[in-house]
């Protein structure tokens, strides 16, 4: 007994004693200003001295870290110095290599002897020296790269990279400083600037030059561009573009964007300097959002003086160009919207470029109650007032009632989608070549379209196999031509598009639809058909029976293939063929767009687009686009060029040729040349480029 109260004496005085140390240790560190850590540990001059060495680690308040061979922290004099293989992390996910250290015991200030730092997005900075003071710092004989090392094309040499005297960072105004900079790509200096400044990382906008874009035309000389950026505010910014233009006039872009409560506004204008006396030539155009508590109201504004100044100059294509405003309200089942709109052709010589559409009105309810006939039931309205480009007026109103209801037949495995439409269309044409037209066309139908889903799965696949039939009946009418028939229109209730226009006669189209995939997201959807109209007479020559329509929707692995043929039915010749295509072939890209009509069978015309990328070795791609008239064997355009871009240098090469003619626009080829040094651009976003074919995104 004696002895195990003798025991418990002991584990009581050892546990006190633990507890002690614990409690006088933290006293200890709670007091120190940073804390230390190492293999070996020296306390001097009564503790206001530690050394540390191997392994040793000082931790500031902050949670900055300094870990080095050797460290000394003096407490009075609240001073650390660091020796050998020095590593600093700090709080932005920085890394700091030292030779020699001095800082305070906040690392906030201090000076660093043989400077080696990867910072938080990868780049890199070297110099022989740090002064760091609070906000401020200084980088003497500094080298910055944003290139990754595992990314160099060539061994030991970044795709840029920026040699300078000094670096001054300001962490306040967050700008980088450069005093007598010079930029080298792949080593070799190809710019200096006695002074240069920018942004640091992590400002989103800020003002300065973007990147310059180098051109040479035929016809418009050697061009060069470099947009200036001016950040007003967060919310509002301007961007001034100057383009010097060897053989043509050189003209100024601006671009002024801004965002405010009100809603959000972009002015984009130009102007030329008429250097060859013909006249100034301008365009502006305008967007606006405006927020509104009842709906959403856009209004733009697109102007030009001169009606091939823009397309000249490859500021844009437009050979339309459009000023109105659109007002859009939706509440629930109901939908309103209001439209004024002026349209000018810029296209048209010796004649009127101008149609107006002043006021078109749309008012639509879906899903109104009918008990009667337990359907889906819709309201279309459409009030407009009309000026063509042939100085005729035109005033219409129309009425359309649609009455959807769709029925299974669970025994015989029909589905009948049935549907009803009277339309009423009220027209008044002021004619300014012929007498002058009122009327008021009435037009009804029903249809139902029936199908027969015939469905069979495995483990590995599902398909479908649907007869389908599509009976319509509509009066004839003395207002809509017989209308072409497409694939895409085949089993369409009504394939005439004008408000003022429907099909008429009855008629009855009839097909297949088969639709099989995979699990591995394979599938294959193949189509039909054709399409019977009975007409009013004997004396009409319009043929009744169509001809065979066939389309195919290939999809597997990113890769489609979709294909519309009409076929005679007579000779079963192929009369037209519509295909588009998207193909990934190991690093291939390639898009197509192919179109052909028979000569046998109307006016001929054959055109092809591609539009293609290969990346045929890390970083490098050699893109092109371009479309052809193989009916004339007439290129209409193409471009071809070759792309470099990794983590931190874009070039993008281009040659192009331009066969557009239209007054003062003439036949064109040449190059275009950018290159963009990042974090500070891309390729993808800045440079001209011309698109001929289906682009790659």
């Amino acid at each position: 007994m004696k002895e195990l109260l003798q025991l418990k004496i002991f584990y009581f005085i050892f546990y006190t004693f633990i507890v002690l140390s614990v409690l006088s240790a933290n006293k200890i560190m709670a007091e120190q200003k940073i804390k230390v850590i190492a293999d070996e540990i020296k306390v001097i001059d009564d503790g206001n001295i530690i050394e540390a060495e191997g392994d040793a680690e000082a931790t500031s308040e902050n949670g900055t870290q300094i870990k080095s061979d050797k460290i000394i922290y003096k407490e009075l004099n609240k001073e650390l110095i660091a020796e050998g293989k020095i590593i600093i992390n700090d709080l932005e996910g920085n890394t700091y290599y030292f030779d020699n250290l001095t800082s305070d015991d906040k690392v906030t200030n201090f000076d660093g002897i043989g400077l080696r730092a990867r910072l938080d997005d990868g780049s890199r900075i070297v110099g022989t020296s740090l002064i760091k003071r609070e906000n401020l710092s200084s980088i003497a004989d500094a080298e910055y790269t944003p290139c990754l090392k595992e990314d160099y094309l060539i061994k030991n040499c970044p795709g840029w990279k920026l040699k300078s005297n000094k670096i001054y960072q300001n962490n306040d105004s967050k700008t980088i400083h450069y005093d007598h900079a010079r930029i080298h790509l792949f080593n070799i200096p190809v710019f200096y600037l006695p002074y240069f400044s920018h942004p640091d990382p992590s400002v989103k906008k800020r003002s300065g030059f973007l990147m310059p874009t180098v051109e040479t035309d035929q016809n418009l000389g050697d061009t060069f561009s470099i947009p200036i950026f001016y950040n007003i505010k967060s919310n509002l910014d301007l961007t001034f573009t100057p383009t010097i233009q060897s053989k043509s006039n050189n003209f100024y872009s601006i671009n002024y964007r801004h965002l405010n409560e009100i809603g959000g506004f972009n002015i984009d204008t130009s102007l030329d300097d008429n250097n060859d006396n013909t006249g100034t030539s301008s365009h502006f155009f305008m967007e606006a959002n405006l927020n509104n508590p009842y709906g959403n109201l856009d209004t733009f504004l697109q102007m030009s003086n001169n009606d091939t100044y823009m397309r000249k100059n490859k500021i844009n294509k437009l050979t339309v160009l459009k000023s109105g405003f659109n007002f859009q309200r939706s509440d629930n089942d109901k939908y309103f919207s209001l439209d004024a709109i002026g349209y000018k052709h810029l296209a048209i010589q010796n004649g009127e470029q101008w149609e107006y559409l002043y006021p078109k009105i749309t008012y639509n309810i879906d899903n109104i109650e009918n008990n009667f006939f337990d359907s889906d039931t819709r309201l279309n309205n459409q009030l407009y007032f009309n000026k063509s480009l042939d100085d005729s007026y035109t005033s219409l109103f129309s009425s359309e009632l649609n009455v959807k209801k769709s029925l299974i037949n669970n025994k015989a495995g029909l589905v009948f989608n049935n549907e009803g439409n009277i339309r009423i269309v009220s027209i008044s044409t002021d004619n300014k070549t012929s007498n002058d037209t009122n009327n008021i066309r009435f037009y009804p139908q029903l249809h139902t379209t029936i199908k027969y889903p015939l469905s069979k799965s495995t483990l590995k696949t599902n398909q479908t196999l649907s007869p389908i039939i599509m009976p319509i009946l509509a009066p004839y009418n003395n207002y809509t031509d017989p209308q072409g028939i497409s694939s895409s229109n085949l089993f369409s209730a009504n394939r005439a598009t004008s408000i003022r226009e429907w099909e008429s006669g009855p008629r009855l189209s009839y097909g297949i639809d088969w639709f099989i995939e995979n699990n591995a997201g394979t599938s294959l959807r193949f189509n039909i058909g054709q399409s019977f109209r009975l007409n009013k007479n004997h004396s009409d020559t319009t043929e009744e029976l169509s001809d065979y329509y066939f389309t195919s929707n290939i999809f597997f692995d990113n890769n489609y293939l979709n294909n519309s043929i009409v076929l005679d039915r007579n000779d079963v010749d192929v009369k037209s063929i519509s295909m588009n295509t998207y193909t990934e072939l190991y690093d291939l890209k390639l898009k197509a767009d192919y179109d052909y009509t028979s000569g046998k069978y109307s006016t001929t015309n054959e055109q092809i687009a591609f539009g293609g990328e290969y990346n045929f070795a890390d970083n490098f791609f050699l893109k092109f686009t371009g479309s052809k008239d193989i009916d004339t064997n007439k290129n209409i355009g193409y471009q071809y060029g070759l792309l470099y871009e990794d983590n931190c240098l874009g070039i993008d090469l281009n040659y192009y040729r331009d066969l557009t003619i239209d007054r003062d626009i003439k036949e064109s080829d040449g190059y275009s040349f950018t290159i963009v040094l990042k974090p500070f651009g891309s390729t993808r976003s800045y440079g001209k480029t011309k698109v001929f074919g289906p682009s790659i995104d």
